[in-house]
């Protein structure tokens, strides 16, 4: 008998990259046996769509993981990588989406210290919170009261040592893959 269908995964985001990975390269090479066939022009478009949508996949792992650290999500990534033989690409998204994350964390901590400042969630009206989310970081910074001041800046530092950890261990098992 046929072996099972594999268990869905544990989450819609869980995917396993490095065999979506093998699969691709495997239909890379079959479509090159073809060659010229009319059965390759209508596959090869497929394939490319399908090679996109991996590498956004793998472009999403690396992000999630720039904040917060997760093992199985970044050993995901660096084996698709390795497997597409992309591991530049993969340490230039690890340098750009830490810089991504560090702004984004840092922006996340001032708005939410500007509702609470503002009088907390239901204090704030819907234009409100889209002008805080939507204006430069410097106005939003003014719009700061001082006693949150300390409170934001506390957890802004928290934040930002949880991202440095992140790129601290995306980069050692980065080294220690590539060893």
């Amino acid at each position: 008998p046929p072996p099972p269908p594999p268990a869905p995964p544990a989450s819609p985001d869980a995917v396993d990259l490095q065999r979506c990975a093998e699969l691709l390269r495997s239909c890379e090479r079959r479509l090159s046996q073809l060659g010229r066939l009319r059965q390759a022009k209508r596959v090869e478009g497929r394939v490319a769509v399908a090679a996109d949508a991996l590498q956004d996949a793998m472009h999403l792992q690396l992000r999630r993981v720039s904040a917060s650290y997760d093992a199985g999500r970044y050993a995901a990534a660096v084996g698709c990588a390795l497997t597409l033989d992309r591991v530049d690409e993969l340490v230039n998204r690890v340098h750009m989406n830490f810089a991504e994350a560090i702004k984004l964390c840092t922006k996340d901590v001032l708005h939410s210290h500007v509702v609470l400042s503002l009088g907390g969630d239901g204090a704030v009206s819907g234009p409100q919170l889209r002008a805080l989310e939507l204006g430069k970081y410097k106005d939003v910074c003014g719009q700061l009261r001082e006693d949150y001041f300390d409170s934001c800046l506390a957890h802004n530092f928290a934040a930002l040592l949880r991202v440095l950890h992140a790129h601290h261990r995306m980069l050692r098992h980065l080294v220690a893959a590539e060893a």
